[in-house]
């Protein structure tokens, strides 16, 4: 394959950010008729989302001017989040009566881009941190407004929890409580009627893969259509066989790079799954839906997801188990991530910046973080937040890693995306054998060495 294919990817996608940023820069005047239409499109898709809100009395709390806040939800996971944030949302509104919460489950990645686009963001809308290249990208051309002046209290959390939130050494949201991880949830009625068990070592899972591919099951449903999804048990892999090189990246040790040993295998090994037949036999044209609903109906033995959909498998009325792929000495390493249902930004164009920030420290408090926890079963990170019950074999792991793309996160540079490169274009060509282990690592190592410097 050849090498230019990394540099090209960045040059155009840095061309394609320079211009839009250009175009649309916070100074810009928005145009009339997209303003118009980004109105329609929000009352339309949004009419049946808003938190229960009301008029309220001004309180001493947050000064004396009666204010409505516009916030900006999670549209991808109003299921799991819509029942906490109605409760969060009121009670909020009794703490600070001079403040109106019109919470809407709107935002996806496009009506983030709307909004930026058209000078229509809300005073306050949700980010994925250092996850991901956006909120870098959205603080440093002057969208988010910087919190350092409003005396957040960060004693409660650790380190790496605030520079989840922080760009350039500001800090620009609320920050996590919980943790994300990638679990292998299990039918133990097909593991029982093949006399199988969760392995123990790394060849025991490949065993285990054989055995139920063998006798015409799917070991692990796929979802090929979707660029997030198929990219978790890439993760679990990449965790496996390289976590040290990834953890040395983190650090920005010197001398790593993505083609070293570690990072092809389990490159590799995500080819090798596919062409195997471990992930079925329609997993390209596999979507999120039939995804589940083939471990759900009992088509696939296993499937990989995330722990925040924990309590969706426990009730789904399957018998349920679930474990951590081991290595080759049997430890568990996990991919990690912290969770972003309770990180927030402000937009810098807010008129109430004093009472964006209030909701933002509430969304902090322990209060909301327990209230969370509890109804979604997600992992805490932080010692004053008890765990429930539905994820005490979640917590049994030997040792964590960032997951992969936060990996690629931070090796991009400004202008380049290189999880994007890596989720949507390597691992697919690796579902479709067009890369190899080796080719996929050197596309990757090529787009995050290359770039121009800044004109």
């Amino acid at each position: 394959m050849e090498r230019a294919t990394a540099r090209t990817y960045n040059q155009g996608n840095r061309g394609t950010k320079e211009m839009w940023w250009s175009m649309y820069g916070l100074k810009n005047k928005r145009p009339a008729a997209l303003t118009m239409l980004l109105a329609v499109a929000l009352l339309a898709g949004c009419a049946k989302s808003d938190s229960i809100v009301g008029e309220q009395q001004p309180s001493p709390k947050s000064g004396n001017e009666q204010v409505a806040l516009q916030v900006w939800g999670d549209l991808g996971n109003q299921v799991a989040l819509e029942a906490s944030f109605r409760l969060i949302n009121e009670n909020f509104m009794k703490q600070y009566p001079n403040i109106r919460i019109n919470y809407k489950f709107v935002q996806t990645p496009e009506s983030l881009d709307f909004g930026l686009l058209s000078n229509e963001l809300p005073d306050i809308f949700y980010v994925q941190g250092n996850k991901t290249t956006k909120m870098s990208e959205l603080a440093r051309n002057g969208y988010l407004l910087p919190l350092d002046e409003y005396g957040f209290d960060l004693r409660r959390f650790p380190e790496e929890a605030v520079q989840y939130g922080t760009v350039d050494g500001k800090l620009y949201s609320s920050l996590p409580a919980f943790l994300d991880t990638k679990v292998v949830y299990y039918n133990k009625d097909i593991f029982k009627r093949y006399h199988l068990s969760p392995p123990r070592t790394w060849d025991d899972f490949i065993a285990l893969l054989e055995a139920l591919s063998s006798r015409g099951i799917t070991p692990i449903s796929m979802p090929g259509t979707e660029y997030k999804e198929r990219s978790w048990m890439s993760y679990v892999l990449m965790a496996l066989f390289a976590h040290d090189k990834s953890e040395a990246l983190m650090n920005d040790a010197p001398g790593v790079k993505l083609t070293d040993p570690e990072f092809v295998e389990g490159l590799q090994y995500f080819r090798d799954f596919a062409e195997k037949g471990y992930f079925g036999a329609d997993y390209v044209s596999q979507d999120r839906v039939r995804w589940q609903l083939s471990f759900t109906s009992g088509e696939a033995a296993m499937i990989v997801d995330g722990s925040w959909n924990n309590l969706l498998y426990e009730n789904s009325g399957v018998n349920l188990g679930k474990f951590y792929v081991p290595n080759r000495e049997g430890k568990r390493i996990i991919p990690v991530s912290y969770n972003n249902w309770t990180t927030y930004s402000v937009s810098a164009a807010t008129k109430y910046p004093e009472q964006a920030v209030q909701y933002l420290k509430y969304l902090n408090s322990r209060e909301v973080q327990q209230l969370m926890g509890d109804a979604t079963g997600m992992i805490p990170i932080l010692g004053d937040i008890e765990p429930s019950d539905s994820i005490q074999d979640l917590m049994k792991y030997d040792a964590t890693v960032d997951n992969f793309t936060t990996v690629m996160a931070h090796l991009s540079k400004r202008g380049m995306d290189a999880p994007t490169l890596y989720r949507q274009t390597v691992l697919a060509e690796l579902l479709t054998s067009k890369l190899n282990g080796k080719e996929a690592a050197e596309l990757l190592q090529e787009a995050v060495v290359y770039f121009d410097a800044d004109p």
